[in-house]
């Protein structure tokens, strides 16, 4: 079975919001359905969650028994999962290209113009998100351990997440697909090791979102200020 059979199967969500007919489907901007802009809005409040129940777990075991630390894996490992729909709406942008629906030079029509700015404040949104819960992560990661291991994190972490970005992109792979389908995923997975084309795009999306999270600490500094309860 090949990702393009499962994703055209109807146990899959791309299968669903290509053969929704609800009103639902009804509502789009670009025919991009305003559903998945609130799924994916959806999907970065779980990263969220579990990186708030990480740190009050942290607060009230230390990690000091070995299940404690087989729990914090746990979710450290769900929260690795979903952390890159942050990234991932910010490539949402790609939809402004469809705005104008007959031929113009400028892809810009009268019609469709303020989707421009309803597009870039959402992936403003995935960026703030994606910055936020990094230092957040971060934060913990110092708490439990020092300064050069939460350098270390941002280091390996941004790679981990850009290529989650590209499963899902370019791949169409949802988190959770990975434990239906695991061997299909490492299958999916190898062609980034194994395919320049792959790599390259891997490589270049690390770069620019280490630019991203590199100007969101420069520019928004209070974020890293704000706590989670």
């Amino acid at each position: 079975m090949s990702k393009l059979d499962f994703n055209q199967s109807q146990g899959s969500l791309d299968y669903f919001f290509q053969h929704d007919t609800s009103w639902l489907s009804e509502l789009t901007i670009n025919d991009y359905p305003i559903v998945m802009i609130v799924w994916n809005l959806f999907l970065v409040t779980i990263p969220w969650f579990l990186c708030g129940g990480l740190q009050q777990y942290w607060r009230a075991t230390k990690f000091k028994a070995w299940y404690h630390k087989l729990g914090a894996l746990f979710l450290a490992g769900l929260w690795l999962l979903f952390i890159p729909n942050t990234a991932y709406i910010i490539t949402d942008v790609r939809h402004v290209v469809s705005a104008c629906s007959v031929i113009s030079e400028h892809h810009v029509c009268l019609q469709d113009a303020w989707t421009i700015v309803v597009f870039f404040t959402y992936a403003i949104l995935g960026w703030l998100a994606f910055v936020w819960l990094l230092k957040q992560m971060r934060q913990l990661i110092k708490k439990i351990w020092d300064e050069q291991v939460a350098q270390i994190y941002i280091g390996v972490i941004i790679p981990l997440i850009a290529l989650g970005v590209l499963l899902g992109l370019l791949n169409r792979w949802n988190s959770w697909e990975i434990f239906i389908h695991p061997w299909l995923f490492l299958q999916t997975l190898s062609l980034y090791f194994s395919q320049p084309a792959y790599l390259g795009n891997w490589l270049i999306f690390s770069l620019f979102l280490y630019i991203l999270y590199w100007l969101g600490s420069l520019v928004l500094p209070e974020l890293s200020k704000i706590k989670l309860k």
